[in-house]
């Protein structure tokens, strides 16, 4: 695969994660600026990704029909019409604008993780493609870390709305990613977008157990992300009293622990099989979750005890990511609808968390390691399953 190729890949899969987490740092701020109380403002974070997953299902079909190359640039146009919403809230001084503008944000930014997902199963063999993903998860590693910290330094000059602007102008940079990339369907279903249509594929893809339980087992690795993203500001800033830009300087912690694992992962992926490669992965996430639970129990007024656990955590998830979703699709024949449907139970799996959370006393230091726990439990238990499902 070209290089250029793989550089636009990287770009469109962080996408909707970095839309997601970048102005995490201004939540306070967002609370305080339209007076509501923190789990209300969470509510940005929840509808996110309520728009992200069910925003999946949308780009299967829409794929099948139009085409890889329009499909990414509807997704931008909207992703960028939902900044622009966010950015109005500010000076309406309406919260429910902001709510509307980041179920659109979330809804033209989800393209990206489906896009890249069958672009990549289109042009390369699942061996190959696992080890495209793990490079491509190098972006997944960087860009939200980089959108973090960006959002840090920016809320430190400029108000919590400054965010969006960036991710309006990322939304420009989709657009034009979208014209670079090889067109990957030839061959148009015109019936795609009929009703009856995506609902008769859609069942096909729930009865297809690699699917679910290789969409889940994604999914236990991705709220890792989320949910560090909506419950480490509170935190960060509210029990350790770091600065906003302090904080997105210290995400670059956890962001090195994704760089180190997508290269390792990379590396090893030349002399491993994706089984082995998810096996590690687990053991070391295993390993971050002990220390992050031992540092919050006994060390938590530390920076470092929040943020150097993430490291070992978001290493070990890195394996999880690329070589998981290439054995759920690895014997899929329309990897259209069945990386939709993968991602839609991997988004899925983060919208259900951070609902919960919302219901949940976020005080407490321990909450992080304890739900850390329960991903593991249900990443070990859905990798059992789909090996059984694959044999």
């Amino acid at each position: 695969m070209k290089k250029t190729y793989i550089l636009g890949l990287m770009l469109l899969i962080s996408f909707g994660s970095i839309g997601a987490v970048a102005f995490t740092p201004g939540l306070p701020q967002i609370a305080q600026y339209f007076n509501i109380s923190a789990h209300t403002a969470e509510l940005t974070v929840t509808l996110y990704l309520v728009g992200y997953a069910f925003g999946q299902l949308l780009y299967g079909p829409l794929t099948n029909h139009m085409g890889s190359r329009m499909t990414i640039i509807i997704g931008a146009l909207l992703e960028m019409l939902g900044s622009g919403l966010c950015i109005l809230s500010n000076s309406l001084h309406i919260y429910y604008v902001l709510l509307i503008g980041r179920a659109i944000m979330a809804i033209g930014a989800g393209s990206g993780l489906t896009l890249a997902f069958i672009i990549t199963s289109k042009l390369a063999e699942p061996d190959k493609a696992a080890r495209i993903i793990s490079l491509l998860t190098i972006s997944f590693a960087i860009t939200p870390g980089i959108g973090v910290f960006i959002g840090g330094l920016l809320l430190d000059y400029f108000s919590w709305n400054s965010s969006f602007i960036f991710m309006f102008i990322y939304g420009i940079l989709i657009l034009i990613i979208g014209f670079i990339l090889p067109e990957v369907i030839t061959i148009k279903d015109s019936k795609a977008l009929n009703i009856s249509v995506i609902i008769k594929n859609y069942i096909l893809q729930l009865k297809t157990s690699t699917i679910i339980f290789g969409g889940l087992l994604v999914g236990s690795g991705t709220c890792f992300i989320y949910t560090f993203a909506a419950l480490a500001p509170f935190i960060a800033l509210s029990h350790m009293h770091m600065s906003p830009a302090q904080y997105g300087s210290y995400n670059f912690i956890p962001v090195a622990g994704m760089i180190c694992g997508s290269l390792l992962a990379n590396h090893l992926g030349k002399t491993m099989n994706s089984t082995k490669m998810i096996k590690l992965g687990l053991t070391i996430a295993t390993i971050g979750v002990i220390a992050l639970t031992l540092s919050m129990t006994f060390a938590n007024h530390l920076y470092l005890s929040l943020f150097l656990p993430m490291f070992i955590i978001y290493l070990g998830s890195i394996f999880i990511f690329g070589n998981s979703s290439a054995l759920a699709l690895s014997k899929s024949d329309d990897k259209s609808n069945a990386s939709a449907m993968k991602s839609f139970i991997n988004m899925g799996s983060a919208v259900v968390i951070v609902a919960i959370l919302s219901l949940l006393n976020n005080e407490n230091m321990l909450l992080l390691p304890l739900l850390y726990i329960a991903f593991l439990i249900v990443g070990i238990s859905c990798f059992k399953i789909l090996l059984k499902k694959l044999r």
